[in-house]
């Protein structure tokens, strides 16, 4: 009789595992396409199968931004004014906005591009470089203006980091000998928050970084998140712009939430099954376990009675 209680509860149990809580592959398979080897047309090796339009395009500097701005020329780096003023402004501005903190009980962990786990720098040489870049920096003023010494105001709002470069280079061409100008946006800062396997806002030094930078960021979805309508919410010019993203698709690329712009919040919902597995399961666990346990009472009862 035990036995028999023990199978009815395995059986209903394994029925119930398997049709509420499985996560079949193909949702969580980045990229997919009817026509992939998965769905059993392969195809040749090293051929253009299809094309997609993306939707990036140059960032433009925003009012407010913050930037690094670096020169090389043949001038000795003593008369680097320009290194000077910023290395200046480093020191006098709020550091705390750099500071990356996990969701976590808000343990604050540098974590960015070009950084090892959690920003130790373990795993990269670039690490020196960035934590350095934190300390020093120019803040266009609310009208897009940058401030130099003997150059002025420069108004760089509007422009992408090439033409800023080359306006930049202009304004430089008579205190430095063949100047070679970089700038770098430092207040690239997006959050991610839902089931990905390290919650939290983060910082990209790259203006074209995008939904899957993103996603390795923050160490992955987690194998119940919904792939499929991942909710990029925008905050831009006094408007709120919500674009849901769908990274199963293989035209992930030209989906228009697919590039980030600075301040973004991507919401990763979490499937049916993660419910299931969470709630559902557990309550109903106990209910099989009372019904087993009636079933067998009954069974027993006719047998006595036999």
């Amino acid at each position: 009789m035990r036995n028999m209680k023990a199978k009815i509860t395995l059986f209903i149990l394994s029925i119930f595992i398997l049709f509420s809580s499985c996560v079949p592959n193909k949702k969580i398979v980045y990229l997919q396409h009817p026509n992939d080897p998965e769905f059993g047309q392969i195809e040749e090796s090293d051929s253009i199968i299809r094309t997609y339009q993306s939707f990036n395009k140059p960032y433009e500097l925003q009012p407010e931004d913050i930037i690094s701005l670096r020169i090389a020329s043949l001038t000795p780096s003593e008369f680097d004014f320009v290194k000077k003023y910023e290395e200046q402004l480093g020191i006098i501005r709020r550091l705390n906005q750099y500071n990356q903190g996990t969701a976590n009980g808000g343990n604050q962990n540098m974590r960015m591009q070009g950084l090892g786990s959690g920003g130790s720098g373990e795993d990269s040489g670039l690490a020196p470089i960035m934590l350095d870049r934190q300390q020093t920096g120019f803040v266009l003023d609310r009208e897009g203006y940058l401030e130099l010494p003997e150059i002025g105001r420069v108004r760089l709002s509007g422009l992408s980091i090439p033409e800023a470069e080359e306006l930049i280079r202009k304004k430089l061409i008579d205190y430095f000998e063949t100047p070679v100008i970089r700038i770098q946006l430092l207040s690239f800062h997006f959050t991610i928050i839902g089931e990905v396997n390290s919650e939290g806002r983060y910082t990209s030094f790259d203006p074209e970084t995008n939904v899957i930078d993103a996603i390795t960021l923050a160490e992955n979805l987690t194998d119940f998140a919904d792939r499929s309508s991942l909710k990029v919410i925008r905050f831009q010019e006094g408007e709120t712009k919500v674009y849901y993203v769908n990274t199963l698709r293989e035209d992930l690329v030209a989906q228009q939430g697919f590039y980030l712009q600075p301040n973004d919040l991507i919401v990763v919902p979490a499937l049916r099954a993660r419910q299931s597995r969470n709630y559902l399961l557990p309550t109903t666990t106990n209910i099989i376990g009372i019904t087993a346990s009636t079933l067998s009472l009954v069974l027993l009862i006719f047998n006595l009675s036999q």
